[in-house]
């Protein structure tokens, strides 16, 4: 039996054509939109449906068992499966691949933003694009996270000018005058040194283009939807402060 057919079961044994598996796969879409939504839907409504449309000569266990296979083609891909359909283990290569080039045309992009990522800046993307679709249903994540090797870019930097301008601020932060959150791990009033013409655009390593500031204003300086003002606000606040224009490589 071709591995594109049906469990024995099946009413009949002719392989499933697409119209029959597309039928199947924007089903469990449905359904998966519902169970990551944490809105309530009923499987076997489902199937009784599809049994009663365009997989009428189809039993109730063979659309289970192709639920199952589209589980397993979702698990290839790294996205989020429906949690009552198990991937079907020993899954045919064939059933796999024609799984997952029908899925890709069954509009499963609303998935990419829960596929896991190791690069920092698409991790960012990802999770602003779940917080606004507001996720549903609490995720399992991932009890044995996989680890990759990088390679990174790293600048040579001079240890008395961070010294120096944590010294300046006095244990303040530059950017919101506050005193520093805690103490480190060394003793000392802990602020972060952030550079306000960018290392990477060619800025200088100088306490001209350096600032003491607070993890929160740190972070509003990179991640913040007003941080360009931000910027233009230290340059007008902290005397020392020359600004520098960015060069490309």
């Amino acid at each position: 039996m071709s591995d594109l057919f049906e469990t024995p079961s099946a009413l009949s044994n002719s392989p499933w054509t697409d119209e029959e598996l597309t039928s199947a796969i924007l089903a469990y879409l449905d359904m998966l939109r519902a169970e990551l939504n944490s809105r309530p839907y009923s499987k076997a409504e489902v199937n009784r449906q599809l049994r009663a449309g365009v997989l009428s000569t189809r039993t109730k266990g063979s659309i289970e068992f192709r639920m199952q296979n589209i589980s397993a083609a979702l698990y290839e891909l790294k996205m989020p499966w429906i949690a009552g359909y198990l991937p079907a283990k020993n899954i045919g290569s064939t059933v796999k691949e024609k799984m997952v080039a029908l899925l890709r045309t069954c509009g499963i992009e609303f998935l990419e933003s829960y596929v896991p990522t190791s690069d920092h800046m698409a991790l960012a993307a990802k999770v602003t694009s779940l917080r606004v679709q507001k996720v549903g249903m609490r995720p399992v994540g991932n009890f044995q996270p996989a680890m990759v090797s990088t390679i990174t870019t790293s600048y040579v930097r001079d240890p008395a000018v961070k010294a120096w301008v944590l010294q300046a601020a006095n244990g303040r932060c530059e950017g919101c005058d506050s005193q520093a959150p805690f103490v480190g791990n060394d003793g000392l009033p802990y602020l972060e040194v952030h550079h306000v013409m960018p290392l990477a655009s060619h800025g200088s390593d100088t306490t001209t283009n350096a600032v003491a500031l607070c993890p929160n204003c740190h972070r509003r300086c990179h991640s913040s939807i007003d941080r360009d003002d931000f910027k233009l606000a230290l340059y007008q606040k902290i005397p020392r402060l020359i600004v520098e224009a960015p060069t490309a490589d």
